[in-house]
């Protein structure tokens, strides 16, 4: 019976004797472990050689062939001088080859894919062959050697770099201990942060199974795994850390009874040759030509193994205090007024910056997932629109084009970004990625708001004859506005009575005849006086500020009615709203994204994991693939309303806690309000009958 040695120069916690089965025949295998112990590591390669048949060495870095220079680390010498008589199998040649083929036939077969992903490798040079091959494949492969190997703060956005810096520093790559990677010094406990924030800019890690099992598994949530193979409990410590998935070749060879290390399978492909020596890739193809290998990519989790589909979203403050938001700008708060002022005047000029990201955004439905990347533009609502327009398409086409580096696929414009100039046409046309306004879920949003409040309400009721309409009145003021012409289009079809709102009169004309068209057996009305029809209504829906004819008072409205408030800054103050009990103020209605761990690391001004609609507009565009610009210009297709609300359902986000100025309602809340709403309108009965 043959015997062979399986010597790994890491743990020892695996040392074992096995029978194991290969091509019918049976072999001894002894598996050893020296825990980085190189004396250990060389007494154990005399004792046994000439007495196993083969010895199988696990954890020796690979021979790595650079354009002028040969790296060959110390370890790999002493093997080779130590050993004189029994055949050596590293296994590097078979590692290469399956990583190579299991990674191109996963990414033919869709089942992995890294061409808009940001790669890191931990250790480049200990997988070398798969960095050259993945480096064209990737939208960015960056290496972190220097800090994995040496412990210095050193990233290389190349394989030429490090290349580079690896010939420069030969000596010393050679001469490195394996088991500092393991070492808790003082560079890694001063530089853990940098070395996290390296980790979380990528989309995709790679590192061999012993490397990555010394780094805090923590640090790698969120992130794709690739692994050169599996170790015992690995994936169960990573997956419980959040990782999102990994991915790890494996082979197994027609005649053996399970699946063995590289070095192993290798040694077993040797003497099956008949073979005393180490195999050359040449030797393994012509082995692969005659014989059955099963070689596959493996993945812990089958529905997560698609990079994060990435999208971007610009924001810009609403007030000084928004402004102040800004992290790097906090400080300027305790500047004196007039200084902070010509700071906001410089800002307000200044190019786009990164803020923030969204992870954690996953489908119910597909299991995709999705980042999103946050950008900051400085100006206020006044200041943009005092600027010229090319101007803020200079500035946001300039974020556009950030984002694009980063393999961003689609950037949503947040607030007044997507009412300058034409509202987002321009910036789409100049944009090397699609852009939308999300202003079809924002109207979508704001009706599912207005759905759920009113029915909580329950004033209104069905229509005589009629399975979907409501005896009821609705104005919505800004009809002719992109949101407000949107919400009008849909609610046509819910109410028997639509009164249009604008400043604009001949245009709420024009759009009064194509209302009519629409929903012919509805009574439509326009005005560009708001406050003559509020005493009317059952529902109002606000979707343009005060100052472009949203003003109306509270005084006049009728108890019991829905007011949702789209516009920024909203009509009604905290204190007004609190006069009218009997009337019910929300705000257009905020998503909750699906997935149970949403992380966003800047502020937005609302609870966690709720973003606006706009935002979630482009984020749900993301999750569906669909990289277009769905929403631009002020004109919004009303079927776009209800197909993004169908998206919107179909992956799992939910309308957020329905808000007020005063902050969260409570259902307890609403029904106070009807309460409310349900005395004044006994009184006001009382009244009419008295007089």
């Amino acid at each position: 019976m043959k015997h062979l040695l399986s010597l790994s120069v890491g743990s020892s916690r695996a040392s074992s004797s096995e029978l194991i089965q290969f091509q019918g025949k049976e072999y001894r295998l002894t598996n050893l472990g020296v825990d980085y112990d190189v004396d250990m590591f060389e007494s154990i390669l005399k004792s046994y050689d000439g007495k196993c048949d083969a010895i199988c060495v696990s954890y020796v870095p690979p021979v790595v062939v650079l354009r002028k220079k040969i790296l060959m680390h110390n370890l790999y010498r002493l093997v080779r001088e130590t050993v004189k008589e029994t055949p050596v199998y590293f296994g590097h040649h078979l590692r290469a080859i399956i990583g190579n083929w299991t990674l191109r036939k996963s990414m033919e077969e869709g089942e992995f894919n890294c061409s808009n992903a940001n790669v890191l490798f931990l250790t480049g040079l200990g997988m070398h062959e798969l960095a050259k091959t993945l480096s064209p494949m990737a939208l960015s492969c960056r290496f972190l050697d220097a800090w994995t190997l040496l412990r210095a703060p050193i990233i290389f956005k190349d394989l030429a770099a490090l290349e580079k810096h690896s010939t420069v520093h030969a000596g010393r790559m050679e001469k490195l201990q394996l088991n500092d990677h393991l070492a808790d010094g003082i560079s890694r406990r001063l530089f853990k942060k940098w070395n996290r924030q390296k980790i979380q800019a990528c989309d995709i890690v790679v590192a061999p199974a012993n490397v990555i099992s010394s780094f805090d598994p923590k640090a790698f949530k969120g992130k794709i795994i690739l692994l050169d193979t599996m170790l015992p409990g690995l994936s169960e410590k990573l997956m419980a850390a959040g990782v999102q998935n990994i991915f790890y070749p494996q082979v197994r060879i027609a005649g053996a009874d399970k699946s063995y290390g590289y070095s192993v399978s290798e040694a077993l492909i040797a003497i099956d040759r008949g073979q005393e020596d180490t195999l050359s890739q040449e030797d393994l193809l012509d082995y692969y030509g005659v014989n059955d290998v099963d070689a596959r990519l493996m993945q812990i989790d089958q529905t997560a193994g698609e990079v994060p589909r990435k999208f971007a979203f610009v924001i810009h403050p609403l007030s000084r205090r928004d402004v102040l938001r800004y992290p790097l700008f906090k400080p300027v708060g305790l500047l004196p007024s007039p200084m902070i002022k010509k700071f906001e005047a410089l800002l307000a000029k200044a190019p786009g910056l990164p803020y923030g990201r969204i992870s954690g955004v996953r489908s119910e439905a597909t299991g995709v997932h999705a980042d999103g990347y946050i950008y900051f533009v400085g100006a206020t609502p006044r200041a943009m629109l005092d600027a010229k327009p090319e101007a803020i398409y200079d500035r946001i086409n300039g974020i556009a084009k950030m984002a694009a580096r980063e393999g961003v696929k689609i950037i949503g414009l947040g607030a007044f970004t997507k009412i300058v100039g034409d509202a987002g046409v321009t910036i789409a046309a100049q944009s090397p990625i699609p852009v939308t306004t999300g202003n079809s879920l924002s109207a979508a949003a704001t009706l599912w708001a207005a759905k759920d409040a009113c029915r909580k309400m329950g004033f209104l009721k069905p229509l005589p004859g009629s399975n979907v309409r409501v005896q009821g009145t609705v104005m919505v003021i800004g009809a002719t506005g992109s949101i407000g012409k949107a919400c009008t289009s849909v609610l046509g079809a819910s109410f028997n009575h639509i009164i249009i709102a604008a400043i604009n009169a001949p245009r709420l004309m024009a759009y009064q005849e194509e209302l009519k068209e629409m929903y012919p057996e509805c009574r439509i009305q326009v005005t560009t006086e708001p406050a003559r029809f509020a005493s009317q209504c059952d529902l109002i829906v606000v979707s343009t500020s005060a100052t472009e004819g949203g003003a109306f008072g509270l005084a006049t409205v009728k108890p019991g009615c829905v007011i949702c408030d789209v516009s920024r800054p909203l009509t009604f103050s905290a204190e007004e709203a609190m006069k009218r009990p009997d009337v019910l103020i929300i705000e257009s209605g905020e998503i909750e994204l699906p997935g149970n761990d949403i992380r966003i690391d800047c502020d937005l001004g609302l609870a966690r994991g709720v973003v606006h609609a706009c935002l979630a507009e482009t984020a749900l565009l993301a999750l569906e693939g669909r990289y277009e610009s769905f929403t631009l210009s002020r004109n919004i297709n009303y079927r776009k309303v209800k197909e993004i609300y169908k998206i919107a359902r179909k992956h799992g986000a939910r309308l957020a806690e329905i808000r007020s100025p005063n902050g969260i309602i409570t259902d307890q809340e609403i029904e106070l309000c009807r309460e409310h709403a349900l005395r004044a309108l006994a009184l006001t009965s009382g009244e009419k009958a008295v007089g």
